[in-house]
């Protein structure tokens, strides 16, 4: 009996871990994302582009609703989690911007925005989908007590803690495709 407790308590905090670091790759993802908002600041900066452009908003997240329907997430589910990505990246470029008012970044260099920039938030959008569908299909719940690490993981320059507080319960609302 003993070792069958003991078992059953190794399965259990091994399953903890591989849904600990499942969620922690998610958030990594996140905030790894989040990062290139400098650069989008900066481009957007020298080209005297304004940050929020509502058409290219809806491309992304028309694209997000599919790709996450396509890994068998309810794309209802996933719509305010992107567009609280997209205020929360949109906040952080705005903030740099108000900072550059007073210190110019003009000996910093940037990416381009097309071809350098976009192609990696497509990509690392097309991981976090990814990640959260197979994370929720293996039974992960991102509940309260994970927001401790979210908070802590996703740590971008300029990220408010009301913008992680909305990314994170967006996080919590996504759901599988019922069968």
């Amino acid at each position: 009996m003993k070792l069958v407790v003991t078992g059953l308590l190794c399965l259990t905090l091994s399953t903890l871990t591989v849904a600990d670091t499942m969620s922690n790759g998610i958030f990594e993802l996140i905030n790894q994302r989040l990062t290139y908002m400098q650069d989008v600041a900066l481009f957007k900066a020298r080209n005297h582009s304004a940050v929020e452009d509502l058409i290219r908003e809806q491309q992304v997240l028309e694209k997000a609703l599919v790709d996450a329907q396509q890994v068998g997430l309810q794309p209802d589910s996933i719509a305010d989690f992107f567009q609280a990505q997209m205020d929360a990246a949109k906040a952080i470029q705005y903030r740099y911007m108000a900072e550059w008012l007073s210190a110019s970044p003009e000996n910093k260099k940037y990416r381009d925005l097309a071809s350098e920039v976009r192609p990696k938030l497509l990509e690392l959008g097309d991981q976090i989908v990814i990640q959260i569908s197979e994370y929720l299909n293996d039974g992960g719940t991102f509940d309260n007590k994970m927001q401790k690490d979210f908070v802590r993981t996703v740590n971008t320059t300029h990220l408010s803690e009301n913008d992680k507080k909305k990314m994170f319960e967006s996080l919590q609302m996504i759901r599988l495709i019922k069968n």
